[in-house]
This record gives structure tokens, sequence and C-alpha cells, in this order.
């Protein structure tokens, strides 16, 4: 039994604390302001955290109008769940997914991306990975500092176990569902740590030719996607190449 009042300080630090590059990148996330979503003809615009509360909002967008058929989308990424239930819904209405602004990052590149019909990443804009479940050591690395920031103070012995025990099973339940997200994609989720793989600690893309190595096809972008002198992003990143053992696309 989780002590009161720690389940929404574990829930926070879990879900902060996976998909992203570092614990720093996911207490900096917390103060993130909501998301800004609107609709324009068939369009729907999403600028912001990927979170519960915003992926609702599209589905009550979604439930009203079934004539939406894209999604454009600006987003520095968020809540691993939300992400993957933001995907779904993209995937079982056939939308065409739009990158635009600078970046889709984290969770937008993991789960919202490759869930479109078509995708199309606008000039300047980047697909940016930098880990997922997938990550090695995510719980053995496991960071209190938000969950002390919350309560107050550090946790006890007895509150440490609970978040650890809860941590886990949040995990295994995550990661299958992460699993199956992408069976259903036909997506070689190996793409979310390839940076890794590779000795990379950093935020990185690949090219489009890539991208369709791990299943992710249909994408339209600029033939000097991610050259140098391309993005708009201020923030660091790096285009890598994938592997010779990357599968064939088994969807496109």
């Amino acid at each position: 039994m989780i002590a009161n009042g720690l389940r929404p300080v574990l829930l926070v630090a879990v879900m902060g604390f996976v998909g992203v590059a570092s614990a720093q990148q996911a207490q900096d996330r917390e103060g993130d302001p909501p998301a800004v979503i609107h609709v324009e003809g068939r369009v729907i615009h999403f600028d912001g955290l990927i979170s519960q509360a915003s992926v609702a909002k599209v589905r009550a967008l979604l439930e009203a109008d079934g004539s939406l058929t894209e999604f454009a989308i600006q987003s520095g990424g968020g809540d691993v769940e939300a992400g993957m239930a933001l995907g779904g819904m993209i995937r079982d209405r056939g939308m065409d997914v739009r990158v635009v602004g600078d970046i889709c990052l984290s969770s937008c590149a993991n789960y919202v991306f490759p869930a479109g019909n078509r995708k199309f990443i606008e000039r300047g804009a980047l697909v940016l990975w930098h880990g997922s479940l997938l990550q090695k050591n995510l719980l053995k690395n496991f960071n209190y500092s938000g969950i002390e920031r919350q309560l107050g103070r550090p946790p006890n012995w007895l509150e440490r176990w609970s978040i650890q025990r809860a941590a886990k099973k949040w995990f295994r339940r995550a990661l299958s569902e992460q699993a199956a997200f992408y069976t259903e994609l036909g997506v070689d989720p190996r793409i979310t740590i390839l940076g890794h793989e590779q000795g990379c600690t950093c935020d990185w893309t690949v090219s489009v030719a890539d991208m369709a190595k791990f299943g992710i096809g249909s994408v339209s972008a600029d033939a000097d996607y991610a050259a140098p002198g391309y993005a708009r992003w201020s923030g660091e990143w790096q285009l890598i190449a994938s592997d010779d053992e990357a599968p064939t696309a088994t969807r496109q």
C-alpha cells in the first residue's frame, strides 16, 4: 500500500522520468504550461505538453467532429501513457500527422509521429528521439529529487520501498502496452533507443530512408532534412544513421 498522498507524487516522478534524456529534463517538464489546442478546418493543431489533460481535450474534439483528418503538432513530449493514447487515436482514425514549428520530441516522436497515416515534416522542423521504456537501467537509476520537492522532505525507507514497488509494477504494465502499440503500427521500437545503442547521449533524428527501415513509412520531408543549417530548433541534436540490422518496414 502506498503511503497517503504518495501515489500522485509517484506518478509524476515516474511518468516524467522515463523517456527523457535526463532527470533534469524531467524536472524541467513539471512546470510546463498546458498545451494550446484548436481546430482549423479539418486540422487539429496541438502545441505543447502531451498530458492526460491535453489528450482528453483532443479526444473530445475527435468525438465531436468526425471530419477531422490531420493532426498538426509541435511538442517537446510529455506523459508516456498519454502519448500512446494520443497515438492510438490518430492511428484508429487514420489521421495524417504534420510536424510544425521546431520539434516533435520524446513522446511526440515515440508515439504520435509514427501513428500517422501519412507523415509530413515541415521545413525547419525536426522529429527527435532520446529514449523510451526500452532504455537500460531506468528503474535502477530512479531519481528521487522530484518526489523530495513535492513532499517537502526526502522519502523515508518505507516510502522509498513503496515507490520502487509501484514503479516496477507500472513499468511492467507500460512496457507491455508499448510493445503492443508498436506491434499494431508495424514499427520496430529500437528506433527509440538507436542513439543509445550507438553511444549517443543526445537527442537524435534519422533520415527519412532510415525511418522507413524501422517501419515508419509514408514520410514527406525536404530533401535536405536534418542537414547542417536546416533546423529552427536551437537545442543540441544529432543526425545518426541506422545500423545494417534494422528490419525492412512492415507497414508503409
